[in-house]
């Protein structure tokens, strides 16, 4: 047998470490993939479990709809965000259909995209660990995942906006016009999904300006394509400033409403119309563990680790500090979803902190900790109705279909939800006065017996409990005409009522025309 000598010769040390730097790639690689397909299995299994809520009726109800020119005319006379999602979703529409799975699958789509991106922005800020740790954090964030399962903008939002803070990164490292370039498209579909990216993407902006000035050839072409797309947007943005869309965010004091941000945050929107009290302590975990997170980045971290910390807070803080300052002047539209640009660069800055290692070992075990309870809750979700949207189709089952002349009285908000699920959209009253014979409340307990504004002929014929919603069934042997003051005015728990005139086939036609000409949806939307 004759010895071959170059077996025999050592492994030169370049060719271990890139074999260990390959080994190390290919683990990352799985566990990337590994975690973006739990995130969409997360949001895709369970995408049909709860109701369509009332602002996704509002999109399937009454945007989407008709032909491709009604949906925009829809967008300018109802909405208050740009139109990018309705495009999107009024061609997905035709395709799957309008159904909860079917719509919603969008939002699923670019929600799943968004996980490895996490991957992509913790690398760029502080290195892979970092970048491994964001990607399990986004694919479990209750938040995220809400969204990534409501037929709205808000998962595009963060998915543009969330390649909007990467190319913004690539670019101060780079320098390069392709990644100047590529932040200013996706800043742009980021604007065009919602304006509160503005403010992401205004600091960003503003960031690159000064960092890169000597670059100018290269970036005031690309700030100047982001600012025309802002300067296009604003006659749509004057046209839908509407009182009625945004008044009810002023009905709560700012602080509250910055407390439930960091809740929403942490937990997503859940328990916010029915709420399995108390809703915050199931907050309280996950937030200390990010607070924990990000004083690991900025107490322990290396010098790039803490300036990648630094721009994550800028950038996330920047837009809670914009929108409080905007609110200041009277221009107030703080509220949960609308901050979701702030979402994930915060949520980053804790990653760096969690992967580095000046924490050693407790940083990861911090994260896997977040990441257990995360996915717990996630669970504990699906399996807990008053954590989850109101179960408007399980409502308008037990209403069933009308056998006599009713009224539906339920919460303002509930009103195109119950109009959706009883499959007739017409079915509304705003005034006058109508003939009934039935009377529906659906809302929270209030009281027991007949509430006091009712005639005397009407008698309580059932009671069904669902969930934390109670449903009452008043019924007069003769048909008695109410006006519509005296039905909006029964009490449903709620500040205020909504009231659906419904009556069987043959008699549908006659509920009245003035009923069904003012049969129009005032709710405010998000």
């Amino acid at each position: 047998m004759v010895n071959n000598p170059a077996a025999t010769l050592p492994v030169p040390p370049l060719a271990v470490e890139e074999r260990g730097r390959q080994t190390i790639g290919s683990l990352v690689l799985i566990g990337v993939l590994g975690l973006t397909a739990a995130g969409a299995a997360l949001r895709f299994a369970t995408l049909g479990l709860q109701s369509y809520h009332h602002d996704e009726v509002i999109t399937v109800m009454r945007v989407i709809p008709g032909s491709f020119r009604q949906m925009l005319d829809a967008v300018k006379s109802s909405e208050s965000n740009p139109p990018l999602y309705y495009v999107l979703a009024w061609a997905w529409a035709k395709v799957f259909g309008s159904g909860e799975v079917g719509l919603r699958s969008l939002s699923a789509l670019f929600g799943t995209a968004t996980i490895p991106l996490g991957y992509l922005i913790g690398r760029q800020l502080a290195g892979w660990r970092s970048g491994l740790v964001l990607t399990g954090l986004l694919a479990v964030n209750p938040m995220l995942i809400w969204y990534s399962q409501e037929a709205r903008s808000y998962a595009l939002l963060v998915f543009f906006g969330a390649l909007s803070l990467l190319f913004f990164l690539r670019a101060l490292d780079s320098r390069r016009g392709t990644d100047l370039a590529l932040w200013a498209l996706s800043s742009a579909l980021a604007m065009c999904s919602h304006y509160f990216a503005f403010f992401a993407v205004g600091i960003e902006g503003l960031w690159l300006l000064i960092a890169l000035r000597e670059r100018w050839r290269v970036l005031l072409p690309a700030l100047a394509a982001v600012a025309a797309t802002g300067l296009a947007l604003l006659p749509l943005i004057f046209a839908q400033v509407n009182p009625k869309h945004i008044g009810w965010i002023e009905q709560s004091p700012l602080p509250e409403r910055l407390w439930e941000t960091a809740v929403s945050f942490m937990i997503g929107e859940t328990g916010h119309v029915i709420a399995e009290p108390p809703r915050d302590r199931y907050a309280i975990v996950p937030l200390v563990l990010i607070g924990v997170g990000i004083l690991l980045a900025l107490a322990l971290g290396s010098r790039r680790e803490r300036r990648g910390a630094g721009l994550g807070l800028v950038v996330g803080l920047g837009v809670v500090a914009l929108a409080t300052v905007a609110a200041s002047i009277g221009k107030d539209y703080v509220v949960e979803r609308n901050l979701l640009p702030a979402l994930v660069p915060l949520v980053a800055v804790a990653s760096i902190g969690f992967a580095t290692a000046g924490a050693r070992r407790l940083g990861i075990l911090l994260a896997v900790a977040l990441v257990a309870y995360w996915l717990t809750f996630d669970i504990h979700v699906t399996q807990t109705p008053n954590l989850q949207r109101p179960n408007f189709r399980a409502l308008t089952e037990e209403l069933g279909p009308a056998t006599r002349r009713r009224a539906v009285v339920s919460w303002k908000l509930a009103g195109d939800p119950i109009r959706w699920y009883l499959r007739d959209h017409s079915l509304r009253m705003y005034s006058g006065e109508q003939g009934l014979s039935e009377v529906d409340v659906l809302g929270k307990p209030v009281s027991a017996g007949r509430p006091t504004n009712l005639p005397g002929s009407f008698r309580l014929a059932q009671t069904v409990r669902l969930d934390r919603l109670t449903l009452s069934r008043y019924v007069s042997p003769q048909p008695m005409r109410l006006p519509f003051e005296t039905l909006n005015a029964l009490p449903t728990g709620f500040g205020s009522n909504a009231v659906i005139l419904d009556a069987p086939p043959p008699l549908r036609a006659g509920l009245g025309s003035e009923a069904r000409t003012k049969a129009r949806s005032t709710e405010e939307e998000g």
